[in-house]
């Protein structure tokens, strides 16, 4: 891997080009393998599900089948995973990525300002021209894997979507979206769509075990529980420190409707901190999964499979005596305040206390 920060890459585990199996999704699979087979394999994929859940190590996993040798089958008929033989070139290719069949969409980083860029841009799509100028080796597929097309401005949606209405020979589009409602319906049409749902808490402990074994059987628990069956969304926990954050989210919730002013200035002043860019992303990405997270319990009439005990007796709290419309309106409001602060950069410490003083300033009043 370059040494330039990557969209798609979390420091201390393995990036998804490099996963060998994918656990939990063999039904999925098998749908992609069973098209293949069928002599009338779709062009464009739109492979969709939760952050995390594992679509990019799906997408490789595909590209790896379709670069290898076993996609032309072998002595015991047609191939009936995406399984390939360890030792196939195609691997060391696409892990060095200098595979010439390959090409991935994402956000690149930008040396000018010393970051990655906010979207994918139309110049990123137009860089395509000469991948498809290029001629396969005879018989072989290309491939385009866009990580996330959730991620493309108006001009590179509008860019890609010319692409695929006249999509080049041998080519497949594996098109990844967190969010494909929000995507053009005419991109969408285009596509075969291939959900990834949720893991199993058993296919989920199985993924996570090499990452886990130094955690108590506590905090593995709240990771598994907060994780929602996404690997990718338990591993990012880990690598930011979002565990010790969400149990901060608990104590300063734990006496609803009074906050605890301690701790909730604690946590601003180290989101504050110099370092604590990371801390204060993973903040402004757990506080609107929670309240969405405690909508989601009021409206289903506050179902606990799934939650913490301390979880679970902190919103039953907090969604007895306050309507459904008053924690929606919250999520919305934490929403726009954490837009805001992106836009116009706002003081990291104020924008915490903020979304949590949210709650108790919007509180009925009884």
């Amino acid at each position: 891997m370059t040494d330039i920060p990557a969209s798609d890459v979390l420091d201390k585990y393995p990036h998804p080009q490099d996963t060998v199996q994918l656990v939990g999704h063999s039904q999925t699979e098998k749908i992609f393998v069973d098209n293949f087979n069928s002599g009338r394999f779709h062009h464009a994929w739109l492979i969709t599900g939760a952050k995390g859940v594992g679509k990019a190590t799906f997408a490789y996993r595909a590209a790896k089948f379709l670069l290898s040798t076993a996609s032309s089958g072998g002595l015991f008929g047609p191939p009936e995973n995406l399984d390939i033989d360890p030792a196939d070139p195609a691997i060391s290719l696409i892990k060095s990525g200098a595979h010439p069949g390959l090409a991935i969409l994402k956000r690149r980083y930008d040396t000018k300002g010393k970051k990655i860029f906010s979207v994918i841009r139309v110049d990123d799509v137009r860089s395509l021209t000469n991948f498809f100028r290029m001629t396969a080796a005879e018989g072989n597929w290309r491939i385009v894997i866009v990580d996330t097309v959730d991620d493309m401005n108006n001009n590179a949606a509008n860019a890609i979507l010319k692409i695929l209405e006249e999509p080049p020979e041998k080519t497949v589009f594996l098109l990844l979206s967190h969010t494909p409602a929000n995507l053009l319906p005419t991109i969408r049409s285009r596509c075969r769509l291939l959900p990834l749902k949720p893991l199993q808490s058993e296919d989920l402990r199985q993924v996570l075990a090499p990452y886990i074994a130094d955690l108590d059987a506590v905090q593995a628990g709240m990771l598994m529980s907060i994780a929602e069956g996404s690997p990718g969304k338990a591993l990012q926990l880990l690598e930011s420190g979002g565990l010790d954050i969400f149990a901060g989210f608990l104590e300063i919730f734990r006496n609803y409707p009074r906050l605890d002013a301690e701790k909730l200035h604690g946590l601003a002043d180290i989101a504050a901190r110099k370092d604590g860019e990371n801390i204060y992303r993973t903040i402004c990405d757990l506080y609107p999964w929670w309240l969405s997270r405690l909508v989601r319990a009021a409206n289903s009439e506050f179902k606990i499979d799934g939650l913490l005990a301390e979880e679970a007796n902190i919103m039953q709290k907090m969604i007895s005596g306050n309507s459904l419309v008053h924690w929606v309106d919250l999520w919305e409001k934490g929403n726009r305040l954490i837009e805001k602060a992106d836009s116009v950069n706002l003081d990291r410490k104020q924008v915490v206390l903020n979304l949590f003083l949210n709650v108790e300033r919007m509180r009925p009043k009884k």
